[in-house]
């Protein structure tokens, strides 16, 4: 026994309470993250995940595991999460000509919206939606009176 003197604690005992310690700043690092907005984006999530390798000394799956634990707790969204769901919807909007009407568009931009617990919003929805079209290469569908993509045009990327 080593009667509560840290200097004689045994060497795995230190290292697990210093990596608790390390998880348990972690998660605060975390929850810090998402207090402004819950939705956290790809960027963010890459450099919570960064810190947790470098400045926590963790490895991938325990910064992976203890940030989706905290969004779990928290109510936290993850823009990558939502978004492969959404890249999921269109895809199937899109079918094999690889075009999306503005109707399907509005209606995937809703979906999103519920995907993240309205933590974006409608401007957001759409300009990730237009992101994931042009990575996957699908185009609008003209729309309207004189068959214009103008409304597609009109969302910011």
């Amino acid at each position: 026994m080593h009667d509560g003197d840290p200097a004689l604690a045994p060497v795995d005992e230190v290292a697990s309470r210093s990596r608790a310690e390390a998880m348990r700043r972690y998660a605060d690092l975390v929850k810090l993250t998402g207090l402004g907005n819950r939705c956290i984006d790809r960027a963010q999530e890459r450099r919570l995940l960064e810190d947790g390798l470098t400045k926590f000394d963790l490895t991938l799956d325990e910064a992976r595991g203890a940030m989706r634990g905290v969004a779990e707790d928290k109510g936290y969204v993850f823009e990558s999460e939502t978004g492969l769901r959404a890249k999921q919807v269109l895809a199937r909007h899109a079918g094999k000509k690889g075009k999306v009407s503005r109707a399907q568009f509005r209606q995937t931009a809703a979906v999103l919206r519920d995907f993240s617990d309205n933590t974006i919003t409608e401007a957001e929805a759409q300009r990730q939606l237009k992101q994931i079209m042009i990575e996957a290469g699908w185009k609008p569908r003209r729309a309207g009176l004189f068959r214009s993509r103008r409304w597609y045009n009109k969302v910011a990327v």
